[in-house]
């Protein structure tokens, strides 16, 4: 299947004779307009996220149209790698470390018949592997709608209902303990300051370099490997070009004591969604102070001002400290799967070797 333009039937039928027809990449214009027809969309279904995935990894768009045979669209954010000759090609939605997409509905709205008409679709295509991930709300539609042969993955990610507003969230949603390490940590004088011009990234990036050596520690992994996996999967020009790309929608929230760097966030907004897209701190400070308490406080109050409904935290392991953590600030657990279409199973074999290597580095919050 080519993945070049032009609006192409499947099976060479015209448009709207009950047969779906594809465009890829998916034009910017018409994605937009779905976009915006679904507030509830991820930050990470959109054309400047998949920009940024591009950017930053060497990916090529390989992004796609639908319009299915009721004449709703639909869009997969999706990307290509190809490795050597062209038919040897995988391709994700989205890759590792870039959090959830999946198909994009006109309206928000995705049906089991959207999911089987997309898998066909994929399955049809010259690749060795697709990986999807998509959003978990979907996750009733991509289970009814997804074959029994694609294999499954599953995972779990944990999302706070901001209905009511932030006053309506802190007296019912967070924890009576949340509440009082938040208390705390402004007693202690923590400051927080919140970036959208891309001056705090910085301070993520030397946050994120004690966490990897403090991870590293805590599993036994040589430092010179850690860091060297953590140069692979969160290259120095990453956040940098998220905060350029994005704007305003992409903002860091920094946590200090006495003026030291505790621990800092990167909050995605969308619409209606805000994300919480990666996290590190420095756990001498961050710990006694609770520093990390007063971040999330803050982020969640502007995502409520801003006129979220939702702010997700990302993947957790079950029953883990972090899954704990998130789960003090009201966050419920979303159960859902992702997906993975692989025509040769070392391919398969391949990814779970490189999900075990990277598992030190995944520890970071909301890491997806």
């Amino acid at each position: 299947m080519s993945a070049g333009p032009g609006l192409r039937p499947r099976s060479g039928r015209a448009a709207g004779t009950g047969t779906p027809s594809v465009l890829s990449p998916a034009p910017v214009d018409a994605w937009k307009e779905v976009l915006d027809s679904a507030p509830r969309a991820l930050p990470t279904q959109s054309p400047e996220w998949l920009e940024c995935v591009c950017a930053v990894d060497g990916y090529a768009n390989a992004s796609r149209l639908y319009r299915s045979p009721d004449g709703r669209r639909l869009v997969l954010p999706l990307v290509r790698r190809t490795f050597g000759a062209p038919l040897i090609a995988m391709e994700s939605s989205l890759p590792i470390g870039w959090g959830a997409a999946g198909l994009l509905g006109e309206g928000g709205t995705v049906r089991p018949e959207d999911v089987h008409m997309v898998v066909a679709d994929l399955a049809g295509r010259r690749t060795v592997s697709v990986s999807l991930r998509p959003d978990p709300s979907t996750v009733e539609s991509w289970e009814q709608g997804c074959p029994p042969w694609v294999q499954r993955e599953p995972r779990m990610a944990q999302t706070l209902c901001l209905a009511g507003g932030f006053d309506e969230v802190w007296r019912t949603r967070f924890r009576s303990d949340t509440r009082n390490r938040v208390r705390r940590a402004e007693r202690a004088n923590v400051v927080v300051e919140r970036d959208d011009t891309g001056r705090l990234v910085p301070v993520v990036r030397e946050l994120y370099a004690r966490s990897v050596d403090r991870w590293a520690h805590q599993d036994g992994v040589p430092i010179p490997l850690a860091r060297w996996r953590a140069a692979r999967l969160e290259p120095s020009h990453k956040l940098p070009t998220v905060a350029r790309v994005l704007g305003p929608r992409c903002r860091i929230y920094a946590a200090f004591v006495d003026g030291r760097p505790a621990a800092a966030i990167v909050v995605l907004l969308g619409q209606a969604v805000a994300c919480m897209w990666r996290g590190a701190m420095d756990e001498e400070l961050a710990g006694p102070t609770y520093a990390t308490y007063l971040l999330h406080r803050t982020a969640i109050e502007d995502a409520a001002e801003a006129g979220c409904v939702s702010y997700h935290l990302g993947d957790s392991a079950p029953g883990s400290s972090l899954a704990l953590f998130k789960s003090r600030f009201g966050a419920a657990e979303q159960h859902y799967a992702g997906y993975r279409l692989d025509r040769i199973p070392m391919v398969s074999l391949a990814r779970r070797a490189r999900g075990l290597a990277g598992a030190t580095l995944r520890r970071m919050r909301g890491r997806g």
